[in-house]
């Protein structure tokens, strides 16, 4: 017997645009009939997870890759009840190397949807939001184009020693919102996750600070709370 997990998405409010309904009928599904469900989770070292399993409130000057993949994905995948394979590569900015790198991951993979959460490398360089949308909007082609579901998030905002690269990323979450709305995909608001949590960044529980750019245990854990309801509608 086939098993199938199905998953229904609610209404989502989008920050910059009038209440309305994204991907209102979307269905997270066996979509290439082999009998489950899969997710691929692409990203940066925040998917990747580096900063995991640091105690929120100790004094972290520099993040330092570990070499085990943690983060956000396993911990969706216990949430959900669905496997999710971290894609997660350290470094990676989506204009270069993500946007190369993106097609060998999708085209033929056995994942049924695609969680996309890139950018915060490309603020580093400056890189313009609309370089970053555009980039962006090839990707989801690319997983559409594979009969794949598509989930997008904005980024958590960088503070303390990272603050410098908000501006970008602010404007990079804003136009994930945008492209989510134009595309009907579901979203994960992981900046509005953090700003709410934490009106005030730079005492946030849910960073590794001073260093201000990667999670802490609590930020991966608001992280794929906010995934959850992403793909569950709730």
């Amino acid at each position: 017997m086939v098993r199938r997990a199905v998953i229904y998405l609610g209404a989502f409010l989008v920050a910059g645009y009038s209440a309305q309904t994204l991907a209102a009928d979307f269905k997270l599904s066996d979509r290439n009939g082999d009998g489950a469900v899969e997710i691929l989770a692409f990203g940066d070292s925040i998917t990747y997870g580096v900063g995991d399993g640091s105690t929120p409130g100790d004094y972290v000057e520099q993040i330092y890759d570990a070499g085990d993949p943690r983060g956000y994905p396993l911990r969706l995948s216990s949430l959900i009840g669905v496997a999710v394979d971290n894609a997660g590569l350290p470094g990676e900015e989506l204009i270069r190397t993500g946007i190369d790198r993106f097609p060998g991951l999708v085209i033929g993979a056995s994942a049924d949807a695609v969680i996309i959460m890139e950018g915060v490398n490309d603020a580093v360089q400056q890189v313009t939001a609309s370089v970053y949308s555009n980039t962006l909007q090839r990707a989801i082609n690319v997983a559409r184009a594979e009969n794949k579901d598509v989930v997008l998030a904005t980024i958590a905002p960088p503070t303390e020693f990272h603050s410098s690269l908000a501006p970008f990323t602010n404007a990079y979450s804003l136009a994930v919102r945008r492209l989510a709305a134009i595309n009907s995909l579901p979203l994960a608001d992981i900046e509005q996750t953090f700003y709410q949590a934490c009106p005030d960044l730079s005492i946030c529980s849910y960073y590794n600070l001073p260093e201000g750019l990667h999670p802490n245990t609590l930020g991966y854990d608001a992280i794929a709370e906010a995934m959850a309801l992403a793909v569950s509608g709730n």
